[in-house]
């Protein structure tokens, strides 16, 4: 009876214990940044398609995108006419402007933009998830090491800078707009290869980016 009494109370006590341990994981959880892995095979056979043509797939065929909202970037237009692009997400996230933020940001080519820079290459589309419409994330300086790396693709909500430059850089780049703005008085850089929301849409890493003219 002692013992038995004893094992209850330990049993009981364990419980608590893993139950606070629980809630503590729960509380710091977090999902995976990265889903499924996309092949360069299924890569290509998504490039050869328009946006249009994709976009009735998913309303015909995936219950969860019934809508085809939630998996369409709207307000990214293409700098160019000839832009077209298919790459997997590499993403980084800005995040508006504070003493701190810009204290506590890696410098120079440590930085998160330039750690997404150099993952990026010709079957790679950088993601890049701005605070704002109308805020710069990058001209002709920063996206020269886009052009040296041959990367597939640009996508954003913000705006870019020096558009001739870019346009002469010859990546595929789809933006809200153009500015003349400078973006670090507006926004930081800080996170690379994490889960953003672009003009309200989920992006994750590794997720299969495909732009035309129509969006």
């Amino acid at each position: 009876m002692l013992s038995s009494t004893f094992r209850r109370a330990a049993t009981a006590a364990a419980s608590r214990s893993n139950a606070t341990i629980n809630i503590a994981q729960r509380t710091m959880a977090m999902g995976p940044a990265q889903g499924g892995e996309i092949s360069d095979e299924l890569l290509a056979k998504l490039g050869s398609l328009s946006t249009q043509a994709l976009v009735d797939g998913l309303w015909l065929y995936s219950p969860f995108y019934a809508p085809a909202a939630s998996a369409q970037i709207d307000g990214a237009r293409p700098l160019h006419p000839s832009h077209k692009c298919v790459g997997r997400a590499v993403t980084l996230n800005f995040v508006p402007a504070r003493p701190d933020i810009a204290q506590d940001k890696p410098p120079g080519g440590e930085s998160p933009e330039y750690e997404a820079f150099e993952k990026c290459g010709p079957n790679e589309v950088l993601v890049m998830s701005s605070v704002g419409p109308w805020e710069s994330i990058g001209g002709d300086i920063k996206f020269l090491r886009l052009k040296q790396r041959n990367i597939g693709g640009l996508v954003s909500d913000g705006s870019v800078r020096d558009t001739d430059e870019i346009i002469k850089y010859g990546f595929p780049c789809f933006s809200y707009s153009t500015t003349a703005r400078q973006g670090p008085a507006a926004m930081q850089p800080w996170e690379c290869n994490g889960v953003v929301s672009v003009s309200g849409v989920t992006v994750r890493p590794g997720d299969a980016i495909v732009g035309d003219q129509d969006g």
